[in-house]
């Protein structure tokens, strides 16, 4: 995986799953995680972006996807866990071969055995009320661009 540490700062490449269904965006996060985030994962070497959604979805849900296209390319700073990050994140539209087989109104978990997902759908409408993170995401999965566009995040800044 493209992670890289430094004492106590980390550099990740990340790719990120914007999955809209009835009006429902996906979201996942950690056991215990105060936050949700957009399903994806860490991009291995030598692998694409895009196709690194499509390992992830399969290894965490089980589930085949198509990636349609490129929404946004983040570089975003922030701390978690008391570690600083810098992250390139690319985030995909994409479509879920069996969307129903994720139950739309209960929190599910995911399959994998070394980590504990909680995944869930939740209403686009009740976007402001849900802690998402990046935060840009509560209003830019409202309004998906049509190009691809560049966001740059300080979460750090004073």
């Amino acid at each position: 995986m493209l992670r890289f540490d430094q004492g106590n700062a980390r550099f990740n490449c990340r790719s990120a799953a914007v999955i809209i269904d009835e009006n429902h965006v996906l979201l996942h996060r950690l056991a215990g995680d105060p936050f949700w985030a957009l399903p994806g994962g860490k991009v291995e070497f030598f692998e694409n972006s895009d196709d690194t959604l499509k390992r992830e979805l399969l290894e965490e849900l089980s589930i085949q996807s198509v990636v349609e296209r490129h929404l946004w390319y983040v570089e975003s700073f922030f701390e978690f866990s008391g570690k600083k990050y810098h992250e390139l994140a690319n985030y995909f539209l994409v479509r879920l071969s069996f969307p129903q087989k994720l139950p739309k109104t209960e929190t599910f978990h995911g399959i994998e055995s070394d980590v504990d997902l909680e995944f869930r759908w939740f209403p686009l409408t009740d976007l402001a009320d849900i802690d998402i993170r990046p935060r840009f995401l509560r209003s830019g999965l409202l309004d998906l661009p049509s190009e691809t566009r560049y966001i740059k995040l300080n979460e750090n800044a004073a």
